[in-house]
């Protein structure tokens, strides 16, 4: 505490402003703000104290999500993996989440082979946190967010790109365990999101196909909650030798039908077509104008078809749209 002694008088001004200056300067917490960045940091600071978010080191931050995957099998004794087939894993399983989110996010171009942009690779980046007693188990967490991006509870808890492409992936290992037909239903699943997707996924299913190893995935998230999922050694061989073998062929085509629906959350259309029925597609633009300018009219769709033979025979499409116009005769 000051003394009076070490007070300017208060008459003087300017005394008085260096003596606030230099002491504010001495409290911890609350150095002078001296720039724009610095002010929105502090201001930041106040907000997330307000609604209960920390930001000391010592305390405990939001949830973030996290993986939880088991090991079991060849690779695995006493709680021991070999470090080549868990490295192999971790990179192939790292980059697969990548590509899938990569397909799945709506501001990517609906034919690109670039390089996957560093935004998304930011955004599903996975930190490997802890191990816990299994076969073999590990954590996986979403990157720790900068100082700078720290989020509100309600935005946590919304779902992020990370959570569509964890979702994905679990939805195929779910259907690559799904028995006969299994095979094709991850080719129907894996076709939408295009040629790059099915190479990450063979590679992905041959670590496990080549190892002898089964694995367990359990996916928590602030917005899906808790999702559990398996893959064994001989489904995934299956999908390997699958997905290696039916690589997408791709041919543009014209249709001429009637838009007859859409889908905002898949953001895809419905074509009506005399010969081929109905069919999905996906568009890189906003379905509500897509509806409101096209909808129950007759129309001429540019669309981009992607075909893949399934060993059993069976062949499965996928369509993105280039262009669509108004039909004329």
């Amino acid at each position: 505490m000051n003394t009076p002694q070490n007070l300017p008088d208060p008459s003087d001004k300017e005394a008085l402003r260096a003596w606030m200056r230099a002491n504010r300067g001495k409290t911890p917490g609350h150095e002078p703000v001296r720039s724009a960045d610095e002010l929105a940091a502090a201001q930041r600071r106040k907000l997330q104290k307000a609604v209960g978010l920390s930001t000391g080191r010592a305390e405990a931050g939001p949830a973030r999500r996290s993986l939880r995957l088991a090991l079991e099998g060849t690779p695995v004794r006493e709680h021991h993996v070999e470090s080549s087939v868990l490295g192999h894993w971790l990179v192939s399983f790292q980059e697969t989440v990548t590509t899938i989110a990569h397909a799945l996010d709506e501001s990517r171009p609906t034919h690109d082979y670039g390089p996957l942009p560093q935004a998304v690779r930011k955004a599903t980046r996975l930190y490997a946190a802890a191990t816990f007693p299994s076969s073999y188990g590990m954590v996986l967490e979403e990157a720790p967010a900068d100082d700078d991006e720290l989020p509100l509870p309600e935005v946590a808890s919304t779902e992020s790109l990370l959570d569509r492409a964890m979702g994905t992936v679990l939805d195929i290992t779910d259907r690559a365990e799904a028995g006969p037909g299994a095979v094709d239903a991850v080719i129907e699943t894996a076709l939408p999101l295009g040629g790059r997707v099915f190479n990450r996924l063979a590679e992905l299913t041959e670590v496990l196909a080549d190892s002898g190893a089964d694995i367990s995935l359990t996916w928590s998230s602030p917005y899906s909650g808790v999702r559990a999922s398996r893959l064994g050694t001989g489904s995934a061989q299956r999908c390997r030798d699958a997905l290696r073998a039916a690589q997408p062929e791709e041919r543009q085509e014209l249709l001429v039908g009637m838009l007859v629906g859409g889908s905002m959350l898949r953001r895809t259309v419905e074509i009506e077509t005399t010969d081929q029925g109905v069919i999905t597609a996906r568009v890189d633009h906003e379905v509500p104008s897509l509806l409101g300018a096209y909808a129950n009219h007759r129309i001429t769709a540019e669309v981009l078809v992607s075909t893949v033979r399934s060993p059993h025979g069976r062949e499965h499409h996928s369509y993105v749209v280039l262009h669509l116009s108004l039909y004329e005769n």
